[in-house]
């Protein structure tokens, strides 16, 4: 009986070693990933301060930065929607979203290299911290969540877009903003239209 409570004591303490450890790896993992991202972003700001020496230039390349670490985000996003959703709207709006800005991502990398406008590999902090979070949301909750983030993160784009759109010298860079405008607000109205329909189902 000793040796086999002796047994049933390794077994415990192996077993919360092993789940201190899996928590602290995640975490570790998680902070590595804040980390890289926001080496990506401060790298790709430096970069550009130095290659561009007018406000305009400079002005111009931090937008083509934030936008391109912007899509990646979303990307992330849609991405997680068409996992953990349970909501056949839901997956097709994150299956379109997906497409369409890995698409826009692209072309703001095409754009960039034209321009030789340095950009981040990942998302910023507050991106992340979203990611992270809509990762953890109880499914019951998921849905209605991951539509706000979705137009939190249209409103904010359109905005600058349009905002760069009237500052901006480029006529290049006008056009780019031209062509990308109509397909960010067609998603604003498709996420919105969701929110709205999951928030009257759960009245």
């Amino acid at each position: 009986m000793k040796t086999l409570n002796k047994v049933f004591t390794i077994v415990m303490m192996v077993t919360v070693l092993f789940a201190c450890g899996s928590k602290d790896h995640h975490d570790n993992a998680n902070q590595a990933a804040e980390e890289r991202a926001d080496d990506s972003k401060k790298a790709a700001d430096e970069a550009n301060d130095d290659k561009f020496q007018t406000n305009k230039a400079e002005e111009d390349a931090d937008f083509i930065s934030n936008a391109v670490a912007s899509n990646i985000a979303e990307i992330e996003i849609a991405q997680i929607g068409v996992q953990r959703s349970n909501s056949a709207e839901v997956k097709e709006i994150g299956r379109m979203l997906e497409t369409d800005h890995n698409k826009l991502l692209k072309d703001l990398q095409s754009f960039a290299a034209k321009k030789s406008i340095s950009v981040p590999t990942a998302g910023d902090d507050t991106d992340r911290k979203k990611i992270e979070d809509l990762n953890k949301e109880e499914l019951k909750d998921f849905n209605k969540d991951w539509c706000e983030a979705l137009v939190d993160k249209h409103e904010k784009s359109i905005e600058k877009f349009e905002t760069r759109l009237q500052k901006t010298e480029d006529p290049d860079l006008k056009t780019f903003i031209n062509s990308a405008l109509p397909h960010l607000r067609s998603h604003l109205e498709k996420v919105k239209a969701c929110h709205d329909k999951i928030a009257q189902a759960g009245k």
